[in-house]
């Protein structure tokens, strides 16, 4: 299969530097994981093929913000000219506030699907925004929410935090097919969040970003590739967590990545997993 064949490739490498984290959130897959617990090596980061992506997302099954070598493994990426963002669930963010402030990141997100419990995160984030604010700095900041049935009615007050603090709002599908007891909202009140969001973001003039159309093949798997922290090559984190995978990405150059790849956007029609995704 040759690669001229297809109008675009994935663009954006999925990279998680590790899979541990300091939570154990009931909507996240690491609760049925069967995967060991690791830490990408910063040598094995450099050898991958980071030069042919446009942007390196650092997030994955766990929090970033564990991994000591994250921002060694950020600057040396900006130093290739590639885009750098990553996803945290921020209660380390107060923590590294001052190596993110002198890092060269270009976008950062925190996920939060509730209030409740969040006080010191909340915290951090408007300490965050102060000192973007305070020392000119230009990343940009979101605040990532997966919409559950438990969340609907956080949706406006967390959307009115966003908005007073510059944080543009990510909201996103529930991937609940590990979990048949979590259940995703209806269409009708995934809409429903999307207009209370959209009110509030309106006030304060930020970004809301609503779940796309369900599409096959899937926006993910024609942008994305996601890379695990031992250097796995699966099309997307969640087919990752269930057993699909390439190879590894230290022995694939990025021909043999994408064609297997692109072998799979082929039968995503047909996987049941895919089938079933939600995204």
């Amino acid at each position: 299969m040759r690669i001229a064949q297809h109008e675009v490739r994935p663009h954006i490498l999925q990279l998680e530097v590790t899979n541990d984290c300091n939570l154990d959130c009931d909507i996240c897959m690491r609760k049925t994981s069967k995967r060991r617990i690791g830490y990408l090596d910063f040598e094995d980061f450099r050898k991958l093929p980071l030069k042919d992506f446009k942007e390196i997302a650092f997030h994955g099954w766990g929090e970033p913000f564990l991994h000591p070598e994250l921002f060694e493994m950020i600057d040396h990426a900006k130093s290739l000219g590639i885009r750098t963002s990553l996803i945290t669930n921020g209660t380390l963010l107060e923590k590294r506030m001052e190596e993110l402030l002198e890092s060269r990141v270009d976008s950062i997100a925190v996920g939060i699907f509730a209030i409740d419990g969040k006080k010191k995160v909340l915290e951090a984030m408007e300490k965050l925004s102060r000192e973007l604010s305070r020392k000119g700095l230009e990343i940009e900041t979101w605040m990532d929410i997966t919409i559950t049935r438990y969340n609907l009615n956080d949706i406006p007050r967390l959307v009115e935090f966003a908005g007073r603090n510059g944080f543009n709002v990510n909201l996103h599908r529930l991937f609940a097919l590990h979990n048949p007891r979590i259940e995703r909202t209806s269409i009708i009140e995934e809409a429903r969040a999307c207009i209370s969001a959209r009110k509030a973001g309106k006030k304060f003039g930020i970004r809301i970003h609503c779940p796309d159309p369900r599409s096959r093949p899937c926006k993910v798997a024609l942008t994305t590739i996601f890379i695990s922290w031992d250097c796995k090559v699966s099309p997307c984190c969640f087919l990752c967590e269930m057993g699909y995978q390439y190879g590894d990405a230290l022995s694939l150059d990025l021909n043999g990545i994408l064609e297997s790849h692109w072998k799979f956007v082929e039968e995503m029609k047909r996987n049941e997993t895919c089938r079933k995704c939600p995204w």
